[in-house]
């Protein structure tokens, strides 16, 4: 019962929320409004489109034919409740259109975004203790904190963290659903984090990936440093360069076909905010910039969304 009671309460959020934020979100917009006769005339003006204008147009059709890929065309991003859509709930449907399925199980970065998801809980589930304060942050619903099994620990405390306002209301709703209790949200920007040897452990993903100011980027991670007690650990994420851009390239057991199709939505349809690529070594420097030591770096099985475990001397 509570998870029919979670997505009907969902839907109502997603129809009556006004996102109203006054700085501005780089996830996404809370505002765009799709101007479909926009996309198909640059498209049309495109000359290095990934695949035939004609192939390209029918996936921009079929991506107006269904929520999330509405969505995507209005916003260029994603925010928290279509973030867990496709790592949790999407891939539970039975109903999914044909691109809309492909999207949720095929698209590769997808496939990469949902084991990232699997690498973190695990990472956070094996340094869980008794007495910790954990921090997500952007929260998005907050399921990489939710849904850990807490039955051997107590005394946990969990914080959510995020800018957009619709992402805090469905957090303390999924919160509420799951009954986990001690937890606590706050509307603010990670780059305004003023807070001081609070947490034990940060989790965050999203955020670089749509930030390409490698300083900006920088400034993140120390408000994350400054945020941890010692000892704290940060757990997060970047975007290795695909192949197109780099031959160094840890992209790897893909589908060719699935990587252009895949480039021919996200790229030249959508022209998705979150493709900001960075190396191990850039990602590596940068965190060690911030003053924190480097601990593991975990690669998806597709060498795509890699997960890096660093800690606060």
């Amino acid at each position: 019962m509570r998870g029919i009671y979670l997505i009907i309460s969902i839907g109502i959020f997603m129809i009556t929320l006004c996102t109203n934020s006054e700085a501005k979100l780089i996830t996404h917009s809370a505002t765009s409004v799709l101007d479909l006769e926009r996309i198909k005339a640059r498209l049309q003006s495109t000359s290095n489109l990934t695949l035939s204008l004609d192939d390209t147009l029918k996936l921009l059709t079929q991506l107006t034919e269904f929520e999330l890929g509405q969505f995507l065309l209005e916003n260029q991003g994603l925010n928290g409740y279509w973030t867990s859509y496709l790592i949790l709930n999407g891939p539970k449907k039975n109903d999914l259109s044909e691109l809309e399925y492909w999207i949720v199980h095929k698209a590769p970065v997808v496939k990469a975004t949902q084991e990232r998801f699997r690498i973190f809980q695990r990472i956070i589930q094996n340094r869980l203790k008794s007495g910790m304060t954990l921090l997500s942050i952007p929260c998005g619903t907050m399921d990489d904190l939710i849904t850990l099994d807490k039955t051997s620990v107590s005394n946990i405390q969990l914080v959510g963290i995020d800018l957009d306002p619709e992402s805090i209301a469905l957090a303390k709703l999924n919160a509420l659903n799951n009954e986990c209790t001690n937890t606590s949200f706050i509307k603010k920007n990670a780059w305004e984090l003023d807070t001081y040897e609070t947490y034990d452990l940060i989790t965050s993903n999203g955020l670089n990936i749509y930030e390409a100011d490698d300083s900006k980027v920088i400034i993140l991670y120390k408000n994350f440093f400054k945020a941890l007690k010692p000892k704290g650990i940060l757990v997060t994420s970047f975007l290795p360069p695909p192949p197109s851009i780099s031959k160094d390239s840890t992209w790897k057991n893909f589908d060719p076909q699935a990587l252009k199709k895949q480039k021919a939505i996200f790229a030249d349809i959508i022209q998705a905010k979150w493709q900001v690529f960075r190396t191990e070594a850039q990602t590596k420097n940068h965190l060690e910039t911030a003053g924190f030591k480097v601990l593991d770096i975990i690669y998806d099985t597709q060498g795509m969304f890699p997960t890096i475990i660093a800690e606060k001397p």
